[in-house]
């Protein structure tokens, strides 16, 4: 498996872009243990912004200010409300844990239903949108017909950094994320990161 991601460049870019490419996987249910940090982890983001306006706190004014749609957001409020989100599958599950633990918006797509390359960009409406060479596309906050199934094997994964956060941790997050992803669902893992790339 091979996906080449293009990236569109608009004027003046401050998002960086990781691109992850997993390879021989097998996804399942979540094991006890993530499904136990998961529902712990939303207990604690509960009490933590129960009484907070989430557009306040800072990493996440800082996506607010970029994007229209912030896809971990809507997750968040539901927290809020004490509504938790019940394990799906370990790719998702993985996914969410991190997605919300840094902030950090998570794209996750069956590789095999893809055409290369897939194109990344911000639209007008500063929306995030993907769309591979025969026309199958998406926004990045919603699901698509390249989501995962208890069959993907291979898959490509997008993180989006917001600004403030450096190439040195940018890299240091992704390497955290692909060695826990590896741990769970085997096959092998590669990665690029691209700066300022939105």
């Amino acid at each position: 498996m091979k996906i080449h991601m293009e990236i569109s460049h608009p004027q003046s870019p401050s998002i960086h872009v990781g691109q992850i490419e997993y390879s021989q996987i097998e996804v399942g249910k979540s094991p006890q243990m993530l499904k136990g940090r998961l529902r712990l982890f939303q207990e604690s983001l509960f009490f933590d912004y129960e009484d907070k306006t989430l557009e306040e706190v800072s990493a996440i004014k800082e996506w607010t200010d970029l994007l229209e749609d912030v896809p971990f957001l809507p997750l968040l409020s539901n927290i809020q409300k004490e509504q938790f989100m019940d394990s799906t599958n370990s790719v998702q599950d993985l996914s969410i844990f991190f997605s919300l633990k840094y902030f950090l918006p998570i794209l996750t797509l069956d590789a095999d239903r893809l055409k290369d390359p897939v194109l990344l960009s911000k639209n007008s409406s500063d929306h995030i949108e993907w769309q591979d060479s025969e026309g199958l596309k998406g926004l990045f906050s919603q699901t698509s017909k390249a989501q995962i199934s208890q069959d993907t094997k291979n898959i490509l994964q997008i993180i989006l950094f917001r600004p403030s956060i450096s190439w040195e941790k940018s890299e240091a997050l992704i390497q955290s994320l692909t060695k826990m992803f590896v741990q769970i669902h085997g096959g092998e893992s590669n990665y690029e990161l691209i700066e300022k790339a939105l």
